[in-house]
């Protein structure tokens, strides 16, 4: 868990790319060759080598022996006619670039002349391609999001009415490349890959100098890039089954720029009844009751004009001075109390004493429960818990790269009991039991490696080993009244010395490419997972983020010669002002420096969830029997782990009178494969769902008494 902060970054790594020295050159593909026809100047020896035709975008490689030369004005001449392009930017592992170029099929020219070296020009020849003109689906239908140079560059291309996501750059140097969609390795990207409109897919491509296995190796040489693409619905599909679908709803999609939008763009709509649903406010702007009426229960104690009963805290080191648990083992009882009395009626507040080892020692759990007992004490309705210490059952993570596997757990139903000493009772009869009303369970993304045969990654099992976790934490005594929640966070946290992925940022004012160091994001898939799961089986979810409200500004960046950034780049689109011009003041906040699309998912999964509140509220919930290769698997109190064991579907619902609800997701299959279930309702009749992806599925219906 981080400690709230505001600025730039806090985790100051510097790694876009090679660890070490080892150079490793691309290995080129087989692009067309531009053939030079003119080239006036010898005294920097400009040329356009090959070229690259994506839709009406055309690239150029160009080469020379000098710098300085960019920005460029560029002329495309075809049968007498031209095409002007000026003041056009160049940067390093980017091509020229000219955005709309619309010819006939056949023979073209290009003269590139240099702004910055006058005199310094080339004229070369390619082809242009006409069917290729159209292939890329109209910018309309589709956003990007993410890293933007020539090692990566996905987009959607349309073909025989069907669209197909393709990489473009396909870089190879030499190393191991992998690629995933959705932390899911797949292959064939380069020639396109078949998906589904109406999904975000987040592409990752991670280069390493060894086997993929050994990413944990920081001297290995990785490199990574991430694209992250929204295509909109192209038309509704019809599904047969006896359950109505709670369809993502046509009007959602996430924002064109970097800001998040659904806290103007959402429909209002009330919390549902009983859940806790805790965010943040992302937007300056926008205010707090946007989100309370968008049906979000708490918003951070960084609200200074709301009640402090609808807003949440996670308390950091900070509060007890960061000093180690030697010195907090021997404050007194009245020096406990005296801080706690300085806590508010806060509607939700976490433990989050991160400079202390998660199992506490007997010195630090008895301050913590003198600390506990009187925040309780003074505030008897607050939904207090610890998210460091955590609840009674303490299962971080299960996987099949591990030693122990998910079926391992299974035997945790016969005995529930706290896998921990931080709740058993000490010598006085303290005790945490009885002062927790929230259990939490950690779903911040795992990472993306190792990986198995089938090309999952630990990731995978985030989502089954949080609803597992929870399962048993509800069967402690101590907690059966307890609210249970996923803990969650939208990126994953570096573990192995991670190379940061460069993301690109377009500003006009100086006009450029802002290239922040940014960690790899979560899919959005996993993100409506997590929401719908925690909001339909459990309690709901406190989303984490890492920074109080930013503004709105496509330039509103302050970048100093001290900010702790993870690596930055820039690219002038003049060729010569500094990253010194945004050395300065942003008096209406920074803006975000990253596209926070799970934000907008978790709410999408929220807005999901309170069309099915009549009966997830005070419904009985329940797994559901399904068919796979011909057999059925029927539910057990530990399918969670099951599922996760065998890598197969995970159905469950909630039911109340002859309503149903039902919730499936396959967490292992390829991410653009889709999986007709069939699956046993309780009144014994049979019907068919449809799993798309990792992405969850949610239905409602009528059944039999």
């Amino acid at each position: 868990m981080l400690a709230a902060f505001t600025g730039t970054g806090i985790w100051a790594w510097n790694r876009y790319g090679p660890t070490q020295g080892k150079d490793f050159p691309e290995q080129l593909s087989a692009l067309p060759i531009a053939i030079t026809i003119d080239s006036a100047s010898h005294a920097c020896d400009l040329t356009v080598r090959r070229y690259r035709q994506i839709g009406k975008e055309m690239q150029f490689e160009l080469a020379a022996n000098a710098g300085g030369l960019a920005p460029y004005n560029v002329e495309i001449t075809q049968n007498g006619k031209v095409q002007k392009f000026e003041n056009v930017p160049h940067r390093v592992s980017i091509w020229l670039t000219l955005s709309n170029v619309n010819l006939n099929a056949g023979k073209s020219s290009i003269k590139v002349s240099s702004l910055g070296q006058p005199g310094c020009e080339t004229t070369a020849e390619f082809e242009y391609d006409g069917a290729k003109k159209n292939e890329i689906l109209e910018d309309a239908k589709w956003i990007r999001q993410g890293s933007k140079d020539n090692w990566l560059d996905i987009r959607p291309v349309v073909k025989g009415g069907k669209v197909y996501l393709k990489d473009f750059a396909n870089f190879q140097d030499g190393r191991t490349r992998v690629i995933m969609i959705d932390n899911i390795a797949v292959t064939g990207l380069e020639n396109g890959i078949e998906v589904q409109p109406g999904y975000l897919y987040s592409v990752t491509a991670k280069w390493i100098d060894a086997p993929y296995n050994d990413w944990w190796n920081s001297l290995r040489n990785r490199s990574v890039r991430q694209q992250n693409i929204w295509i909109s619905k192209l038309g509704e599909q019809k599904e047969k089954s006896a359950l109505t679908r709670v369809e993502l709803p046509a009007w959602f999609s996430p924002s064109r720029d970097i800001n998040v939008h659904f806290d103007t763009q959402f429909p209002e709509f009330q919390p549902i009844q009983g859940k806790l649903v805790m965010h943040y406010r992302l937007n300056n702007w926008v205010p707090a009751q946007n989100y309370y009426n968008r049906g979000i229960t708490h918003l951070s104690a960084f609200e200074h004009d709301a009640p402090f009963n609808k807003l949440h805290w996670t308390v950091p080191p900070s509060f007890f001075q960061d000093k180690d648990q030697a010195w907090f083992g021997k404050l007194t009882k009245e020096e406990i109390e005296t801080s706690a009395n300085t806590i508010p009626g806060y509607g939700v507040y976490a433990f989050d004493f991160e400079f202390w080892n998660q199992v506490y020692s007997p010195e630090v759990k008895q301050r913590l429960i003198w600390f506990a007992q009187r925040i309780k004490k003074n505030h008897p309705e607050m939904n207090l818990f610890d998210y460091w210490g955590g609840s009674a059952y303490t299962n971080q993570h299960f996987n099949t790269m591990s030693d122990k596997k998910p079926g391992d757990f299974v035997k945790d139903y016969d005995d529930p009991k706290p896998s921990h000493s931080n709740f058993d009772p000490l010598p006085n009869g303290d005790s945490f039991q009885g002062l927790y009303s929230v259990s939490p369970t950690d779903v911040y993304p795992r990472p993306s490696f190792a990986m198995d045969e089938q090309g999952n990654t630990p990731n995978n099992f985030t989502l089954l080993s949080a609803i597992h976790a929870l399962r048993i934490n509800e069967l402690i005594p101590f907690q059966k009244k307890n609210k249970s929640v996923f803990y969650a966070w939208n990126r994953y946290m570096p573990l192995y010395k991670d190379p940061v992925v460069p993301w690109f940022i377009e500003t006009s004012n100086p006009k450029g490419d802002l290239i922040l160091g940014q960690l790899e994001m979560m899919p959005a898939s996993q993100a409506l997972s997590m929401s719908l799961f925690s909001l339909v089986l459990f309690d709901g979810y406190y989303l984490w983020h890492d920074s109080q409200p930013h503004g709105k500004a496509e330039n509103g960046y302050r970048i100093t010669p001290e900010s702790a950034d993870w690596g930055k780049e820039w690219n002038p689109a003049d060729g010569k002002t500094s990253i010194a011009a945004f050395n300065r003041e942003v008096p209406n906040g920074e803006a975000p420096r990253f596209w926070d699309y799970p934000t907008e998912f978790y709410e999408l999964g929220n807005w999901m969830a309170k069309q099915v509140e009549d009966v997830i509220v005070g419904g009985k919930k329940q797994d559901l029997a399904f068919e796979i290769n011909g057999t059925w698997r029927e539910p057990k109190k530990a399918q969670a782990a099951l599922a996760a064991d065998k890598k197969e579907p995970f159905i469950s619902a909630v039911v109340k009178g002859n309503k149903i609800v039902v919730l499936g997701v396959d967490s292992f299959q390829s991410p653009t494969a889709t999986r007709k279930l069939n699956i046993k309702l309780p009144d014994g009749s049979v019907t068919t769902i449809q799993l798309y992806g990792n992405w969850p599925a949610l239905y409602r219906g009528t059944i039999k008494n």
